[in-house]
């Protein structure tokens, strides 16, 4: 008796996993992008009430990260500091902003000081997460070229995101270090300060004009650089917690830190760098 012949194996017509993450980002980005650039180019309170809600997002995540549950009573002494300090900081009261900001951090730590550490952890959300969305309403709504700022500090850090995707996917090579990310590579880091200094310069020339396309480069390189640390900072605290993806909450990019870690930094540096030059040369704010 002859054995029947092997049935044909059927062709596995479903899009890998890698490629369905790479379209749920692209399909994601769609979406936000042109709803970001909406609100920063209205300013004012629908340019707050965006900062608002992402930082709240992110110290919902941050909180359940560090102590293992949601709405925990450090979230609620948080996200009521940033409801003050926002909404201060929309009104120009900035000195008020940052007070509240030092006292939610505070109470974080008291209520969630089930060990020093774990109150440390939780308390470092204040000036890690709510003083950069400050930062980042006195940028847009209380300096000089306020929109054309702003806009050059978000579509740099897109651009360094992507760059540094592109060129990890592309070139691979080393990585940089197991302990801080598994995945990610030194060809990556340098995807992304060339993306930050190409399109830094294209937006400087384009919203500002000619004069500033050398500072623009230099400055796009710098917020790449800034974007790609504060991407590699919170790998380093995933991992610390055992997390490879903070949450779900924007599909293909994990949760709100996932996608403004780069954005947390670059924002730091891009307004203490900003606030250092109207020091320097008394622009007005």
């Amino acid at each position: 008796m002859t054995n029947p012949a092997p049935a044909a194996e059927k062709l596995d017509t479903r899009t890998p996993p890698s490629t369905r993450s790479l379209l749920l980002r692209f399909a994601s980005a769609l979406i936000l992008i042109p709803l970001v650039i909406g609100a920063i180019y209205i300013g004012g309170w629908v340019f707050a009430v965006l900062a608002a809600l992402s930082c709240l997002t992110m110290i919902f995540e941050w909180t359940r990260m560090v102590e293992g549950r949601e709405f925990s009573a450090s979230f609620f002494a948080l996200a009521g500091g940033t409801v003050i300090a926002l909404f201060t900081a929309t009104i120009g009261a900035y000195g008020i902003a940052f007070v509240a900001t030092l006292i939610s951090g505070g109470g974080a730590f008291v209520l969630s000081r089930r060990d020093a550490r774990l109150g440390l952890w939780s308390a470092f959300a204040a000036p890690y997460l709510i003083a950069p969305c400050i930062a980042l309403i006195w940028l847009r709504l209380s300096t000089s070229y306020g929109l054309e700022l702003t806009l050059i500090l978000f579509v740099t850090v897109w651009a360094a995101d992507s760059g540094a995707f592109l060129f990890g996917k592309a070139i691979g090579g080393p990585k940089i270090n197991y302990a801080l990310s598994p995945s990610k590579t030194w060809a990556g880091i340098g995807g992304g300060i060339f993306g930050g200094a190409v399109i830094g310069g294209v937006a400087g020339f384009v919203l500002i004009g000619g004069e500033a396309v050398l500072l623009s480069l230099l400055a796009g390189a710098a917020l790449g650089a800034a974007s790609v640390v504060g991407d590699l900072a919170e790998s380093a605290f995933k991992r610390n917690f055992g997390l490879k993806d903070i949450s779900g909450f924007i599909p293909g990019h994990g949760g709100a830190l996932d996608r403004l870690d780069g954005m947390i930094f670059a924002t730091a540096a891009m307004t203490g760098g900003y606030f250092l030059y109207m020091l320097l040369s008394k622009v007005p704010g």
